[in-house]
């Protein structure tokens, strides 16, 4: 079953059969956020960055310097000289020290410390809700806004992607101008799409992301995964297996909790099916299959290994501080 989209008691007509007004097409035609909200967001960021706990893990803190990823194998750059040992490679053995002291040593060499991000900013139709504060859409590219400056401050080169009527991959980018590039791309409009066009599914997406994105990468992926199932985790399990992937879950409060009120219409995200609730004790029933459907995702998503952290549409981005970016309990 779909996510269903809240429709207030009183309107009339279906959202797809009312005409849209001069001022409210114009509105459609604006970025999810302007030039001077990304500015406000960098500024928001910037603060939540500097008041990071120290006791991060270090995967996931705002980190300094040189980075290691443990999927990236060895690296080129000389650490030190170990003693020969049985088995070492002769190419390695270090013949300079050996002239010196008359003992064998082998070189031993650092990991790669470059590390990779990719960011997928979902704004599929789902999405592009919300009934407190903001839409869906854009606290997703808030999350994206938060992740790409603690990026751009450690040097770390970030791709993305943005998910609506297709998939639309980004350049890479790194160090500065990294946060500015990607939000203004993230922030094209997304204006309500038409029912009968069908959108990219998020496991053919993944399937896709597997073969792009390079072993090693840190993959962030900010979505409400309405269309996640078994075959999801079967994905994100072995995505996991060469990369670090972490799930962010936005949802609004009204898809949880229904006000409880009579003559309720709910319309399919997916479908033009329009469903009404009649009486207190279906408004109840909503909410015991809310309950289930969330319970039943958060731990699809868990079991493929990912991090997994949940932020309704109202929460401020401190949440993702406060919770130290470990898996949400």
């Amino acid at each position: 079953m779909s996510l269903l989209r809240l429709i207030k008691s009183g309107m009339q007509g279906l959202l797809k059969q009312m005409e849209p007004s001069m001022e409210s097409s114009k509105r459609l035609q604006q970025p999810l956020l302007s030039a001077q909200q990304i500015g406000d967001l960098a500024e928001e960021v910037s603060h939540l960055a500097g008041s990071l706990p120290r006791n991060l893990r270090p995967s996931e803190a705002l980190r300094q310097g040189e980075q290691t990823s443990r999927f990236m194998g060895a690296g080129l750059e000389y650490e030190e000289s170990r003693p020969y040992q049985l088995g070492d490679e002769i190419r390695r053995i270090n013949w300079r020290l050996m002239a010196r002291t008359g003992q064998a040593y082998t070189k031993l060499f650092q990991e790669e410390r470059q590390e990779n991000w990719f960011i997928l900013v979902d704004q599929r139709q789902s999405m592009r809700f919300g009934t407190q504060t903001r839409l869906k859409a854009e606290q997703a590219l808030r999350v994206a806004g938060y992740y790409l400056w603690m990026a751009q401050q450690s040097s770390i080169p970030v791709e993305g992607a943005r998910l609506a009527e297709d998939l639309q991959p980004t350049p890479t980018f790194e160090g500065r101008g990294t946060f500015e590039h990607l939000m203004e791309i993230f922030s094209q409009p997304c204006p309500p799409q038409a029912l009968s066009r069908q959108e990219p599914r998020l496991n053919d997406v993944l399937l896709e992301l597997t073969q792009r994105i390079q072993p090693g990468s840190r993959v962030i992926l900010i979505s409400d995964f309405h269309d996640a199932d078994a075959q999801t985790t079967t994905i994100l399990t072995a995505l996991q297996q060469t990369t670090q992937v972490k799930a962010v879950l936005i949802e609004d409060a009204a898809e949880r909790d229904l006000p409880m009120a009579e003559g309720m219409q709910l319309q399919s995200v997916a479908t033009s099916e329009v469903f009404r609730l009649h009486g207190i004790q279906q408004v109840q029933q909503y909410h015991l299959w809310a309950e289930n459907y969330f319970q039943t995702l958060q731990k699809r998503l868990k079991q493929s290994g990912a991090l997994v952290t949940r932020l309704l549409t109202h929460d401020s981005l401190s949440k993702l501080a406060q919770r130290g970016e470990v898996a949400d309990g």
